[in-house]
C-alpha cells in the first residue's frame, strides 16, 4: 500500500502546474514627456497628458485630473453628440443650423474649427451648460464627479478628453464620418507636426483666455500600434510643436512596449506547451510504472485497482490539458 501511495504522490507532483515569475512592466514615458515640454518652454504644471493604448488599454496620465481650458477641442464631443442623434433618428442630417445643413456644419466645425457655426450648434442644443450635460457620458464622469467649472467654463481634464476619444474610437461605426473629418483637419500641425507620417484623427484648439494662451489637442493616432492621446497646455507658444514630438515619442514607446508584450506572450505559450509535453511524458511513465507495480506484486484486495487503473489515462489527460483552450 505504501508503494502505491508513493507512486500516486509522484504522479500528482509531476502534473502540478508551474507558475511563471512575473516580468517588470515596460518603462513608461516619465522622462521623455517632461524633457520635450521643457525643451519647448512648457513649464511643469502647465500641461496635462493622457495616453491610452488601443492594444491593451494601458494608460499613462500626467496631471490628468486638473481642469484646463481646451479652446476648440470642445467641438469634438459636440459633433459626436449630433452624430449620435442622427444615428438614433432624432435629427435629420439635412436639418438647417446656421443657414446650412447639419452635414455641412460637421464639415466646417471639425475640419476648419469654425466658431460661429459651432456656437450655433451649441445654441440648437440649448446653450453651453446643456451641451455639457448632454456630453457628460462621453467623459467617463457623473454629475457628482465634476467640478462646477465644468458646466460654466470651457474646461475639461485630460482624462475626460481621453475618455471622449475612447468613446469615439470604440464606436467608430457611429462616428465614421466624424473621424474622416478629423483625419483631414490641420495636416502637418499639432500631433501631425512630428515625423511619424501616419494618419491621425485630431481635434485641436488654440485660444487666449485672459491673456494666457491655451493650446490643446486630442487624437486617435493610427501608428503601427494605434493609441489615443490628449495634450492640454497653457502659457506657451512652443506647446504646438511639442505635441508632434510627444506623439512621435509615444509611438516609438508603444511600438517597443507592445512588441515586448507579444514576444513575452509567445515565449510563455511555447514554455507552457513544452511543459505540458514534458508533464505528459512523465505522467505516462509514472502511470506505466504504477501498472507494472500493480501487475507484478500482490496488492490489497480491498482497493478497486482495476477501476482505478482503467481511468488513469483519462485523469492524466484532464490534469495536463491547457485551461479553457489556452
Amino acid at each position: 500500500m505504501r508503494r502505491a501511495c508513493a507512486l500516486a504522490l509522484a504522479l500528482v507532483m509531476l502534473i502540478l502546474p508551474v507558475l511563471a515569475d512575473g516580468e517588470d512592466s515596460p518603462a513608461g514615458p516619465d522622462s521623455f514627456v517632461p524633457e520635450i515640454m521643457s525643451a519647448h518652454n512648457v513649464k511643469e504644471g502647465n500641461y496635462a497628458v493622457a495616453f491610452m493604448s488601443l492594444y491593451d488599454s494601458e494608460k499613462w496620465l500626467c496631471n490628468a485630473e486638473e481642469y484646463f481650458k481646451v479652446a476648440s477641442v470642445y467641438k469634438l464631443p459636440l459633433n459626436m453628440y449630433f452624430y449620435e442623434l442622427e444615428a438614433l433618428g432624432e435629427i435629420d442630417p439635412e436639418e438647417r443650423i446656421a443657414g446650412m445643413s447639419l452635414e455641412q456644419c460637421h464639415y466646417y466645425s471639425l475640419e476648419y474649427s469654425h466658431n460661429a457655426i459651432s456656437e450655433a450648434m451649441l445654441d440648437y442644443l440649448g446653450g453651453y451648460s446643456q451641451y455639457k450635460r448632454d456630453i457628460l457620458k462621453y467623459t467617463g464622469s457623473t454629475s457628482e464627479d465634476v467640478a462646477p467649472e465644468y458646466y460654466y467654463d470651457n474646461a475639461f481634464t485630460a482624462e475626460m478628453v481621453l475618455n471622449i476619444l475612447d468613446f469615439l474610437s470604440a464606436n467608430s461605426g457611429v462616428f465614421s464620418e466624424q473621424i474622416e473629418h478629423m483625419l483631414a483637419a490641420q495636416p502637418g500641425e499639432y500631433l501631425e507636426s512630428g515625423e511619424l507620417g501616419c494618419e491621425i484623427a485630431q481635434k485641436y484648439g488654440y485660444q487666449n483666455y485672459d491673456g494666457v494662451l491655451h493650446i490643446a489637442v486630442a487624437g486617435i493616432v493610427y501608428a503601427e500600434e494605434p493609441f489615443l492621446l490628449a495634450i492640454l497646455t497653457r502659457g506657451s507658444y512652443g506647446a504646438a510643436a511639442a505635441m508632434g514630438e510627444i506623439c512621435d515619442a509615444f509611438a516609438a514607446w508603444e511600438d517597443g512596449r507592445v512588441s515586448s508584450l507579444r514576444a513575452a506572450a509567445e515565449a510563455e505559450a511555447e514554455r507552457l506547451a513544452a511543459e505540458r509535453e514534458a508533464r505528459a511524458e512523465a505522467a505516462a511513465a509514472a502511470a506505466g510504472a504504477l501498472r507494472a507495480a500493480a501487475s507484478a506484486s500482490p496488492l490489497p484486495s480491498s482497493v478497486p485497482w482495476g477501476a482505478l487503473l482503467e481511468g488513469l489515462d483519462e485523469l492524466i489527460l484532464e490534469a495536463i490539458a491547457p485551461p479553457d483552450g489556452g
